[in-house]
């Protein structure tokens, strides 16, 4: 019975975008059930994107699987943690968290139900590094990297002025190479349509929410609950990319979180991908 009750609520819950194309079960999917992150489709820690010089490092102890749910911790660096290197670096304050699928993905519909921070912490849900596999294109002239941000929002506003709080964030980036996450060297070229901010009429920290992206050949498509946010022409986004949630700290954005909010968590009860039927 129990069995039966969750193939229906999944039944249920996959759009009808997916069920057009008779797709139920998805094809990849994590429920976090377990104790730990399932070393053999995710990574907690890439060489290539250990932090940013603004001042927080990935570490991979703030990442677990507990109670049904992946959990990335922000917090204050600890002392052990303020070595030369990372000093050097720029990880001089804050400790995130970074989770990214070891396969790339492709067209298809995302989505995941999650539960942001109650911080001035950006939570995000990512598509991004095509050229992961061709070190040779990545970090030479020449060729261009993308990114589409399912979601980005802040669980409270930070020491910036801009009013981030219920705002819902959607983007795609277009990069130049030679490109280092974090780094761009190449520059960022201008795209039409590249962003919307949605605000929504919750907390986002209150409680779980459905986050739902379709990528096809011809168009992106955006979903807060099921229902449409957003959605633009898909003009250069025709490379599979790595799934990747992780949380950050925006400093010309949201500006720093209060200190007294860390450690704070973001919580994803579940990640889904349906590949699109050729």
């Amino acid at each position: 019975m129990r069995r039966l009750l969750a193939a229906l609520v999944l039944f249920c819950s996959v759009p009808r975008c997916v069920l057009a194309r008779g797709a139920v079960e998805p094809n990849f999917a994590d429920e976090f059930d377990g104790t730990s992150l399932d070393a053999s489709r995710w990574d907690d820690w890439v060489w290539s994107f250990p932090g940013r010089r603004a001042g927080f490092l990935f570490a991979r102890d703030n990442v677990a699987v507990s109670n049904g749910c992946l959990n990335l911790t922000a917090r204050l660096l600890r002392d052990d943690e303020k070595t030369p290197e990372n000093l050097r670096r720029g990880f001089d304050t804050y400790a995130t968290a970074y989770v990214r699928a070891k396969e790339k993905t492709f067209y298809g519909y995302y989505e995941c139900r999650a539960k942001g921070m109650k911080a001035a912490v950006c939570n995000a849900f990512w598509l991004y590094d095509p050229l992961s596999d061709q070190p040779e294109k990545k970090f030479r002239l020449g060729e261009t990297t993308e990114e589409i941000d399912i979601f980005e929002f802040f669980g409270k506003n930070g020491t910036v002025t801009q009013d981030v709080n219920r705002v819902y964030y959607t983007t795609v980036h277009r990069l130049k190479t030679p490109y280092l996450e974090g780094i761009v060297h190449g520059g960022v070229e201008t795209l039409p349509n590249r962003t919307k901010s949605t605000t929504v009429d919750f907390d986002f920290w209150a409680d779980f929410h459905t986050y739902g992206f379709e990528w096809t050949a011809e168009t992106l498509t955006w979903f807060v609950d099921g229902k449409e946010v957003f959605a633009r022409k898909n003009d250069h986004f025709h490379r599979p990319m790595h799934v990747t949630f992780d949380c950050e700290i925006m400093y010309t954005w949201a500006g720093e979180p209060d200190k007294a909010d860390l450690p704070s968590v973001y919580s994803i009860d579940y990640f889904r991908y349906w590949k699109a039927q050729d």
